[in-house]
């Protein structure tokens, strides 16, 4: 099994993505805002990988940082340059998926909230999931749902990139691509919804009443709104409930760490968790949003690790049989 089997298709999708954002736009230069994504993106995996390559050198007791850096840059700077190219190649998915996401709007007319705020409502049997965790609208809890979530995402991408090669490494790493370019904007169609936040603004009553975000998420809210009424881009805009990716991934990265690391996939858990529930907390999602989303990562990731142990058990039956022959 080698990481061209997932780089491959993760290519395909990136560009296939991109290209169909070309295609179905009205204004091609609308799409320049998000541009400034994946600088934003490259830097911010600057610092999470020097954090996380510091903290891994403490924890083997490498007596000089600086020097062991040098090293590796000398000694493997193919590695490092893939590692780089991961990162990066996640990155620009991401960045056509914000310029897919907007579009999805225009030609998807907004119509599941109504029917996700009642089956949210009868789940939680007569009363709407975020009065039971209004504790977690605290000061900079933005910050954390969506900082602290890209560096999660960013921290899992550099652990998976230390692994070898191996059909649950790429069935892990296809499975981010597939959830971005697939699954996400797939969902959507079917059950475009724009959360909670935004039900009073879409005319369907004052069921939210009580969700009052803290000012961050309401900023950010606004801008979300003003982009989408104005029937703009902007960066990072776009509004999408159904699927919470925001939980899809987060149960991605629990999934890799289960899978590639699981002496801490603990943590990384209990992380994915607080997203799911902050998701309803902040009035992005409702609670079905978010369970969607996980059972989407799970799946695919069980769809994925099936194809790709077949195909690793093809092909060393195959190396047997020229072996013998």
């Amino acid at each position: 099994m080698a990481e061209k089997d997932w780089i491959y298709p993760a290519i395909a999708l990136t560009l296939g993505l991109a290209l169909a954002a070309l295609v179905v736009t009205p204004d091609p230069a609308g799409m320049l805002p998000n541009l400034v994504i994946l600088p934003s993106w490259m830097l911010a995996s600057a610092v999470v990988g020097s954090v996380y390559a510091l903290l891994r050198m403490m924890a083997l007791g490498v007596k000089s940082p600086i020097a062991e850096f040098v090293r590796v840059v000398r000694e493997d700077r193919k590695w490092l340059l893939g590692t780089v190219l991961l990162v990066g190649l996640a990155g620009a998915n991401m960045m056509a998926f914000l310029w897919f996401k907007p579009l999805l709007n225009a030609l998807v007319p907004f119509r599941a909230d109504p029917f996700l705020a009642r089956a949210d409502n009868l789940l939680f049997f007569g009363h709407d999931p975020y009065v039971f965790l209004t504790w977690l609208d605290f000061p900079g809890a933005e910050l954390v749902y969506h900082k602290v979530w890209t560096a999660m995402m960013i921290l899992t991408l550099l652990v998976i990139a230390t692994r070898p090669p191996s059909p649950d490494k790429s069935a892990v790493m296809l499975g981010y691509f597939v959830l971005w370019s697939l699954v996400g904007p797939a969902i959507h169609t079917l059950m475009p919804a724009v959360g909670p936040i935004f039900y009073a603004r879409m005319g369907y009553g004052d069921q939210f009443a009580g969700l009052v975000p803290g000012v961050e998420t309401r900023a950010m809210a606004d801008y979300l709104w003003a982009v989408y009424d104005a029937k703009l881009f902007g960066a990072g805009s776009g509004i999408s409930a159904m699927p919470s990716l925001h939980v899809a991934t987060a149960s991605w990265m629990a999934i890799a760490f289960w899978v590639l690391a699981r002496r801490y996939f603990a943590p990384i858990a209990a992380l994915s968790f607080l997203i799911f529930l902050m998701s309803i907390a902040l009035g992005w999602h409702y609670a079905l949003d978010g369970l969607v989303g996980g059972a989407s990562a799970v799946l695919v990731h069980l769809a994925l690790r099936a194809w790709f142990r077949a195909r690793a058990q093809r092909e060393a039956q195959a190396e047997g049989v020229a072996v013998a022959g």
